[in-house]
């Protein structure tokens, strides 16, 4: 209890007590080097290792970039080490490192990592003394910018700082042995408790980690109790969640949206070597058993992602394509935007979002226990998966005769037992076998007899709008039900398109021109399995696409709807943008797989603008269908009656299902702008009536005027106009 009491008191004094930053370490200090040829000691960044024979100098170390106290041979990498004495460990409560290096490092505290930057292995990897990075990075300090910052957990902090003497231990490394510079500038600054002068003050341009009292994002705060969250296994932890009804919250507000235990874990492939990392988590009862809640207005589940935008410096774009998709009449992610503290430290913006899954409010199939292994129950639903087959969840699945990786996803791969593993398996195979064969475009038995077409036409749509490189090969779902509920393979949901948009440097995908499925991936480690190719060569499946894309550009896909819906998540983020590139000053800076670089945030959403329209008016020139030339499809609804109208209080809107679809019902003005979701469920065969007050999403009552109701199934659109007289 007694620890418990001096963590919230630590925390509390961080955010709202004042500060007194020194330094303890100034780059320019004297320090020891040593420039490695073999493989040196491993305790080399221990403070009882014996650095006499190493060299001496002021800091920093490198060379030709006018930045060096000490001039250094040219090198792959060199070490350093610099002591510092502590009085008293108590008075501290946090730390940052400043580094400001070409091109990569690894720093230590009495041997325990504190920082890295990206370009140089995982964290707490080995890093042999000829690695290279894996990128070039340059130094800023010389141009008038700001060194890195690195913050240092309070609670890791205070388990490895000594009383009396420790030991800052740095390895810098370098780009290649050609490489024309190297800098190492490095500074070590506390956050202490009082006001004793147990060190130097701070350079001029340091900054404090970001304080804030209030937000009008939700806040989510985790504390994990002074351990580091791994990889896995998940790791118990408290998450409370403040989110007033008055959409201020401030920091210290009572918990009022959830306020109980989790599990956490980090999650994620490349996106885990990121210095903001996502996490994975589960709400649990006290007994650590699942507990579903609904968090920030989701429906209740157990399931939970944090995602951390990092390359994706508009921080939008996974959230646009969700809302997109949930226009368009598909399940995606539902997702909140919000700030995140973790361990009593800001870590910025965060989306909290749906885990990918089976539920009735999610992939809504059906379940499949391990018991089910005969008849009906054997044939759905499973949900499958295309991506690297080490990580994450994907640790379990097979390969198709034809080379393609498919992964288990529902059921888990330690759950499937081998009766439901050899169905979907021969499910598959007859699918492929199909494919391959002229009898693809059969209209017994061929693809539109196996496929939800409808569903792999809006997902293509959506990854064809924004190119995502990652498209089809990863991230990327499909999902089966029963025999019984249509037998047929869906596509979907969305899923992590941060590198889309112009976001990427390979593949061509930064070019608003070109379809993804022209592009030849078979040299790539991850292949588009054939059959993507297939589909998209058919002229019937062209066409399909060609109506699906027009009807959407009156609608969801217009610029104005899309455009609105960028304007709408950056203004909403208003301030805590500022805060999250304070606590991560990367805009100017490349991180991978950027394609162009901003120096501003106000850029980057330009940016995503103007290649979203260039991107829209390509697939205009290519796929966009004149009135004459639109198909006519068979229906799956019809539209009865919508009455009165013109109306001026309520509007009465009668349809009729002709078979069992989801179905859409919203409003949007004559701009393209959706103004409210009436409805967006699934419908079995039968009348049905629903009425609209002419109020918007925030229950407002809207200007009158001209107003369309758009209805949106699984393959086809209508909508009627009406006129409201306020």
């Amino acid at each position: 209890m007694i620890k418990t009491l001096i963590i919230i008191f630590s925390n509390i004094y961080f955010l709202f007590g004042q500060t007194n930053w020194q330094t303890a370490i100034y780059s320019n200090d004297v320090w020891k080097y040593y420039l490695p040829s073999i493989e040196i000691s491993q305790d080399w960044n221990l403070i009882e290792f014996n650095d006499s024979h190493w060299n001496e100098g002021i800091g920093g170390f490198g060379y030709s970039d006018d930045d060096d106290e000490t001039i250094i041979n040219n090198t792959l990498s060199v070490y350093l080490r610099k002591k510092f004495k502590i009085e008293n460990v108590e008075d501290i409560s946090t730390g940052i490192l400043s580094a400001d290096y070409d091109d990569g490092f690894v720093a230590y505290i009495n041997g325990y990592e504190i920082a890295r930057s990206q370009n140089l292995g995982e964290e707490n990897s080995f890093v042999p003394f000829d690695m290279t990075t894996s990128n070039d990075h340059e130094a800023k300090m010389q141009d008038g910018g700001e060194p890195e910052t690195f913050l240092i957990d309070s609670l890791f902090l205070k388990e490895i700082l000594l009383n009396g003497e420790n030991i800052l231990a740095i390895q810098v490394h370098n780009v290649g042995e050609s490489s024309s510079d190297l800098s190492s500038n490095f500074f070590l600054s506390f956050k202490m408790l009082n006001f004793s002068d147990s060190f130097r003050n701070v350079p001029e341009w340091f900054r404090p980690p970001i304080s804030y009292s209030e937000s009008n994002l939700p806040i989510i705060r985790i504390n994990t109790f002074g351990e580091i969250i791994p990889d896995e296994p998940r790791i118990p932890a408290h998450m409370g969640i403040i989110n007033n009804i008055n959409g201020i919250n401030k920091i210290n507000d009572n918990f009022n949206d959830y306020d109980g235990p989790i599990t956490i874990e980090l999650r994620g492939n490349t996106s885990q070597s990121q210095p903001k990392k996502p996490y994975r988590f589960e709400t649990v009862d006290n007994n650590g058993e699942n507990n579903n809640v609904s968090l920030l207005g989701m429906p209740s589940e157990n399931d939970w992602v944090l995602y951390a935008p990092w390359s994706d410096k508009s921080l939008i774009r996974n959230v646009l394509t969700y809302k997109l998709s949930q226009e368009m009449g598909r399940y995606s992610a539902r997702s909140k935007f919000c700030e995140l503290w973790l361990n009593g430290e800001y870590q910025g913006i965060y989306v909290l979002m749906e885990k990918i899954k089976r539920d009735k409010n999610r992939i809504n199939i059906s379940k499949l226990e391990k018991n089910e292994i005969t008849g009906d129950d054997l044939t759905g639903g499973y949900i499958l998966k295309f991506d690297w087959a080490w990580t994450g969840d994907n640790l379990g699945g097979f390969e198709s005769r034809f080379g393609t990786l498919y992964n288990y996803h529902y059921p888990k791969p330690s759950d499937i037992v081998q009766e439901q593993e050899t169905y979907i398996q021969n499910y598959i195979d007859d699918f492929e076998q199909i494919m391959s064969s002229d009898l693809s475009l059969n209209e017994e038995i061929g693809y539109q007899n196996i496929l939800d077409v409808n569903s792999f036409i809006d997902l293509i749509i959506l990854q064809e709008l924004s190119k995502n490189v990652d498209a089809y090969r990863l991230s990327t779902y499909v999902y089966k039900e029963k025999e019984s509920l249509g037998n047929k393979l869906f596509a979907g949901p969305i899923w992590d398109l941060n590198h889309g948009y112009g976001n990427c440097d390979y593949g061509e995908t930064w070019i608003t021109s070109g379809w993804l499925l022209g592009i030849n991936t078979s040299g790539w480690d991850d292949p588009i399995a054939f059959w993507w190719q297939k589909l998209w060569e058919d002229d019937n499946f062209q066409k399909q696409f060609s109506q699906r894309y027009t009807d959407l550009r009156y609608t969801v896909l217009s610029e104005k709807n899309i455009f609105s819906k960028i304007d709408s998540m950056s203004n909403y983020l208003d301030d805590a943008i500022e805060r999250n590139y304070n606590k991560w000053p990367n805009l100017g800076e490349y991180l991978w797989p950027n394609y162009y670089v901003f120096d501003t945030y106000e850029e980057e959403i330009v940016y995503l603008k103007s290649w979203i329209k260039g991107r829209l008016n390509w697939m205009d020139s290519e796929s966009r269908l004149s009135l004459n030339d639109k198909l006519i499809l068979p229906n799956s609804f019809e539209i009865k009656s919508i009455y009165p109208n013109p109306f001026n209080s309520n509007i009465n809107i009668e349809f009729e299902t002709l078979e069992k679809i989801e179905l859409g019902i919203d409003v949007y003005d004559i701009s393209g702008n959706k103004i409210v979701s009436l409805l967006n469920k699934q419908f079995i065969n039968g009348k049905n009536k629903l009425v609209w007050n002419a109020k918007n999403d925030l229950n407002e009552k809207v200007a009158g005027g001209i107003y369309f109701i758009n209805f949106v199934s699984n393959d086809m659109q209508k909508s009627q106009k009406i006129i409201y007289l306020k």
